[in-house]
């Protein structure tokens, strides 16, 4: 899920180069719209893994549990700024909350690869 996360980060950040910030109100826009669209598809997917996963990260270790919690919290908060980039006078926040989502997700997803990282021993 991480690597997901990362993939629709980078394309959000092609798709600032490619769409206008300046466009009209528009669910998707005139220009750069494969990428926008791939965008909004990747990032609709990864809601629904993210839905999907919760269940079996239940029975999980804690970190896994709080880990996928997490990951879904950031993918809600991306989502609810991907809703709010497509109307212009909102669209500035709606691309912070994309980011702030993105992160947290990122950080959720990555936070059971941290906990496995094995510990240095002092020497005896």
């Amino acid at each position: 899920m991480g690597a997901l996360v990362t993939i629709d980060l980078v394309l959000g950040v092609a798709a600032l180069i490619a769409v206008p910030y300046h466009r009209h109100t528009a669910v998707v826009p005139a220009h750069g719209r494969i990428i926008y669209l791939a965008h909004g598809v990747l990032g609709a997917l990864i809601g629904l893994v993210a839905v999907a996963v919760i269940p079996r990260a239940r029975r999980m270790e804690r970190v896994v549990w709080v880990g996928a919690v997490t990951g879904l919290v950031g993918v809600g908060v991306a989502a609810a700024g991907g809703m709010l980039a497509i109307v212009q006078s909102t669209r500035l926040v709606g691309m912070g909350l994309m980011l702030l989502g993105a992160v947290t997700a990122e950080a959720g997803y990555l936070m059971p690869l941290i906990d496995s990282v094995p510990h240095d021993q002092p020497p005896s």
